[in-house]
């Protein structure tokens, strides 16, 4: 093959490629897949889901509220107790 027609055939074939037409019909099949669920998103069909255990989510929240509250007046309540450990004896020493 010549590099005249091969360049020609390379040519062509990029042309053909830039000039598809637009497709109204593969856009539309495009957005309905997107709305479909991936498959690890899906409900299972064949067995039941499985149940929450709320006895572990309270036992999670409630440490979680336990140090929540502890550094919560840590944090923001030193100043307090600073002031009244310290009321009156800064340089008293």
């Amino acid at each position: 093959m010549s590099p005249v027609v091969a360049r020609a055939a390379v040519r062509a074939s990029t042309q053909a490629q830039a000039t598809r037409q637009f497709s109204v019909m593969r856009t539309m099949r495009n957005v309905a897949r997107s709305f479909e669920p991936h498959p690890f998103q899906r409900l299972p069909i064949s067995s039941q889901t499985q149940s929450a255990s709320w006895g572990k989510q309270v036992k999670r929240v409630g440490s979680q509220a336990v140090v929540y509250a502890g550094g919560f007046t840590v944090i923001l309540g030193w100043p307090y107790f600073a002031a009244q450990a310290l009321d009156g004896r800064i340089g008293a020493f």
